[in-house]
């Protein structure tokens, strides 16, 4: 049971950032290269979770000496989970720009007949 504060607002914060991050994406992109950019952003967060889950298992796994010491573990990895979280936060908005010209758009490269 008090797990579940935490997991709802892990929840709703995924919705969100999921959200964001497909738009953030996409945006800027020509139609006809949304594709690529679609799948990038999903190869990207994919090897992101790869990585994540097998850092916060070894993480998890440093407590093996009885229960006391597996929650330690787990209690290691929830907290380096929101570390990473508060450091991609840092990241994106350092990373933020303002766009003040429309994007360059990519001239039909298909032959004509």
């Amino acid at each position: 049971m008090t797990a579940l504060p935490g997991l709802v607002v892990s929840g709703v914060g995924q919705g969100i950032v999921w959200t964001a991050m497909w738009i953030a994406a996409s945006t800027g992109v020509a139609p006809e290269r949304q594709g690529v950019a679609n799948g990038t952003a999903s190869m990207t967060l994919n090897l992101g979770n790869a990585i994540g889950i097998a850092v916060l298992t070894v993480a998890a796994g440093t407590g093996t000496g009885g229960p006391a010491a597996v929650a330690d573990g787990g209690r290691t990895a929830v907290l380096l989970a929101a570390a990473g979280m508060a450091a991609g936060l840092a990241v994106s908005l350092a990373l933020r720009t303002v766009r003040t010209s429309p994007p360059v758009r990519v001239p039909d490269q298909t032959p004509s007949p």
